[in-house]
């Protein structure tokens, strides 16, 4: 039999006095072995020194503590029970006080320490063969063993109180009473202990707490798959995982090639010997999954919860547990990793994060086609308001190095980007489209992004965009396609319907249309939504919205022209009120067409240059076609008028002036409906081409004034009606002021004496009027009554010869005056030779006479013509 000297102090203390020092027989450990089958007697002393048992938390002196090691477990399993032996734990408590005294050190190690790290808990498993032999038991199992150790503790009493052997059936009952008399806590109060005994039992006491503390130390017994699932359940999810990772260790070590152990003879009569493995890593998988959907849960719930801080405290613990075993499992000691190593719980929680986002934020189906506006008005503020919950209760629970909140934001901003892109999949009214590219433009990074980086910045860089730039620019090109449709399509119908009503409505004099209003609507919408979402889409906007209504300003003048061919041929009736009323109705939609032109000009610079030529031309053509249509109606109910001017009869007799002054005010009436600009174009086309007519009568030399006399009276009638002129178109809003000096400057020319004051008032003329000719000078000349070649020479040089001057071309037709005025005569030739022959006659005798003095008398200008 060995005999091992110095052994530790751990051992010391569970020698018998009387044997050898420093010295310990070593039994053999063997199941079949019965170490109270010996020939020795033992004396009292033994039963009285050793009569606490291994239940009341004693240990024999004579007993080796390498011996029968499941009773340690057992205690062990008792002391530190878990949730399936909390009742049997309650019932021995109340059953010994000993047992009581257990059960309280082993809450208090629970309460007072900390949890065993999960490494801790690996590196001091015991090693496959002890935990082979061990085995992982049920709570019931637990018990029954338990119970079984209790009846061997009193036999052994019995056998050393040098009692008899009891036959078996004696001994079986007898050991049953026994051991139901300990556990009731009678075993030990049947008799009194003398003074000496008590002396022993308290320095056996103090071996006991000796052997007590050696005991904390040794490996506890693992908890069973129901009970740490239990602990899953009730959400003590540290602990929890904590006995997973042992149960995971197992398995690894099982399953390792310096894993393999010797099986027990009851190992193989177990029927589940050989799929345990299976059955075990099976279990831990099952309890992974048990855990993770526990874990995700305090996630889910803690967002809205102020108080979930202690439940989400412990999530953290196991997110840095698990993350701490990942990155040492490969350099373990159990070899290659096994099983779903690494687990990667932090990964996963960010993806429970993302899934719990998805969930709250509302789904596309509730947002139905046009009501887009609202279903992303809800999204915005579904964010908004889970961030800053998040921001409020679950940021600060998470260590620095998670970036909780920058996790929440990059959960939620793929949570939109997936609404957004089933949104973007789907067919959009514009509305629609406008709606989503302005949510993505402005919106979110506005409302959403900006709001949450006030109080909790965060790395706007790595969210990366909600869309793809494919799916924005397809939006965009929907967008323009729709844009380009309405004006094709729509608009060109409503121009249809327009004409129709053109014709219909021809009886009623109206001045307005709502075609200019209604296409500028349609189009102006497109135009702000676009520009106001993004300056690179309003731009792209304009440009198609100005090609598209070039096209139909086209559409727009040719109907336009055919209208007025088909009034002047007859085609529509002779209502001419009605007439003027839809072409001034016509001109007025011109001013909002060419102010919605140069706005869309404004929106892009660069905008195609070509489309705004064309649109520019058709409204141009369209109100000069309008300005001749009512100038000519004017000019035939005037010129009637205009022929009875500068006749000798005209000099006596106003009327015909203003027959034409009350005309034009008649017709004034109806063109004050025009809208300013085309307004102002009118009445400065009618203020010229009135002095045009006036300037023709003047030059058709109709009168040849043969006195001074006569020279005044016509010149004083010029400008007076030229003042009438000024004062009229004045009141009608002209702003062809320029016009106003012609008649003046003509009067001068025919009422002055001298020829130096008449060649300077001619200089002045042709400085005014450059496209005056000589022609015109000769005619004023003529009808003054000037026959002197020699003067009217003078006078006709300073005239230039302009007709090919560049001045005169580069002049416009607005500034052009006497180049429309031809210049023809009715006064016959003979009548001019003769008056010229008669002067020349008259001035010879004169020359003739003596010279005599005589007293100048100042003629009056009523004497004589």
């Amino acid at each position: 039999m060995p005999i091992f000297k110095n052994l530790p102090g751990r051992v010391k203390g569970g020698r018998v006095p009387g044997e050898l020092d420093n010295a310990l027989i070593y039994r053999k450990m063997s199941l079949n072995h019965n170490p109270f089958h010996s020939d020795g007697h033992h004396d009292d002393s033994w039963a009285r020194g050793n009569e606490r048992s291994l239940l009341d938390g004693g240990a024999p002196g004579d007993r080796n503590p390498f011996e029968d090691e499941e009773d340690e477990n057992e205690a062990n399993e008792v002391r530190k029970g878990g949730a399936g032996r909390s009742s049997f734990k309650g019932l021995m408590k109340g059953m010994s006080p000993l047992l009581g005294k257990l059960g309280k050190r082993m809450s208090g190690r629970h309460k007072g320490s900390d949890t065993p790290s999960p490494q801790g808990s690996i590196q001091g498993t015991p090693s496959p063969a002890e935990r082979k032999k061990r085995g992982r038991r049920s709570s019931e199992g637990s018990l029954l063993r338990f119970a079984g150790k209790c009846r061997d503790s009193l036999r052994k009493d019995s056998l050393s109180n040098g009692g008899e052997l009891y036959p078996d059936s004696e001994a079986d009952s007898t050991s049953r009473r026994l051991s139901f008399m300990k556990l009731v806590g009678l075993g030990g109060k049947h008799k009194r202990d003398s003074p000496a005994d008590h002396c022993s039992s308290q320095g056996q006491e103090e071996e006991v707490v000796e052997e007590e503390l050696v005991e904390e130390v040794k490996p506890r017994e693992p908890l069973s798959v129901l009970e740490i699932l239990q602990l899953v359940t009730k959400r003590d999810l540290f602990l929890a995982d904590t006995h997973i990772l042992e149960l995971e260790q197992e398995c690894t070590e099982a399953a390792s090639p310096g894993g393999v152990t010797v099986p027990t003879p009851d190992d193989l009569l177990s029927p589940g010997n050989k799929d345990g493995g299976r059955r075990k890593a099976k279990d831990v998988e099952l309890l992974y999954e048990a855990l993770q959907k526990e874990l995700w849960a305090v996630v889910r719930e803690s967002l809205r919860s102020p108080t979930a801080g202690p439940n989400l405290g412990l999530v953290v613990q196991v997110l840095q547990q698990e993350e701490q075993t990942d990155r040492d499992w490969p350099h373990g000691d159990s070899g290659a990793p096994g099983g779903q190593r690494p687990r990667q719980l932090k990964q996963r929680w960010e993806e429970a994060l993302a899934e719990a986002a998805d969930n709250s934020l509302p789904q596309r189906r509730e947002a139905q086609g046009g009501e887009l506006a609202d279903y992303l008005d809800r999204l915005r503020t579904r964010v908004v308001e889970d961030l800053g919950a998040a921001k409020r209760n679950v940021v600060s629970i998470y260590p620095e190095e998670y970036q909780a909140f920058q996790v929440y934001v990059q959960s939620y901003h793929q949570a939109v980007t997936r609404r957004l892109q089933a949104v973007a999949d789907d067919q959009l009214q514009i509305t629609d489209i406008y709606s989503l590219l302005d949510w993505l433009y402005n919106i979110y990074n506005r409302d959403v992004l900006g709001i949450v980086c006030i109080t909790s910045p965060f790395k706007r860089s790595s969210l990366g965009p909600l869309l793809p730039s494919e799916t924005v620019d397809r939006l965009e090109l929907d967008c323009l396609n729709s844009v380009r449709a309405k004006v094709t399509t729509e608009l060109s119908q409503v121009l249809d319907e327009e004409e129709k009503r053109w014709m219909e409505t021809l009886h009623i004099e109206e001045y307005h249309i709502s075609l200019a209003k209604t296409v500028i609507k349609r189009l102006q919408e497109d135009l702000e939504r676009s520009a106001a979402i993004n300056p690179a889409l309003g731009s792209k906007v304009s440009q198609c919205s100005l090609n598209g209504l070039a096209d139909l300003l086209y559409s727009f003048q040719r109907k336009t022209e055919m209208f007025h061919e088909g009034m002047m041929s007859g085609m529509f009736g002779s209502n001419q009120d009605g007439y003027l009323a839809k072409t001034v109705a016509m001109v007025n939609c011109c001013p909002p067409f060419r102010s919605f032109v140069q706005r869309c000009v404004q929106c892009d610079p660069s905008i195609n240059k070509d489309s705004v030529r064309r649109a520019e031309t058709s409204l141009d053509r369209i109100v000069n076609q309008g300005m001749k249509v009512l100038t000519d109606r004017l000019y035939e109910s005037i010129r009637p008028s205009f022929d009875k001017l500068v006749k000798r009869k005209w000099l006596t007799n106003s009327e015909p002036y203003q027959q034409i002054q009350d005309l034009i005010k008649e017709h004034f009436k109806r063109f004050r409906r025009l809208d300013s600009p085309p307004y102002q174009v009118l009445v400065a086309e009618v203020h010229r081409r009135v002095l045009i007519e006036y300037l023709r009568s003047i030059m058709r030399g109709r009168i040849i004034c043969t006195s001074q006399k006569m020279r005044k009276r016509m010149a004083g009638r010029l400008r007076d009606e030229g003042t009438q002129i000024k004062v009229l178109f004045k009141d009608l809003e002209s702003q062809s002021s320029w016009l106003d000096s012609a008649l003046p400057h003509l009067s001068e020319v025919i009422v002055l004496e001298d020829i130096p004051s008449i060649q300077m008032e001619v200089a002045v003329l042709v400085q005014e009027f450059p496209d005056v000719r000589k022609k015109h000078v000769s005619a004023l000349l003529n009808i003054r009554g000037m026959t002197r070649q020699t003067e009217r020479q003078e006078i006709l040089n300073i005239v230039k010869d302009i007709e090919s001057s560049e001045v005169v071309g580069r002049m416009t037709r607005d500034r052009t005056v006497f180049s429309e005025v031809p210049v023809t005569s009715e006064v016959h030739c003979l009548n001019v030779g003769l008056s010229r022959i008669a002067l020349t006659a008259t001035s010879c005798f004169s020359g003739l006479r003596p010279p005599r003095k005589r007293t100048p008398v100042q003629d009056h200008p009523d004497d004589t013509l």
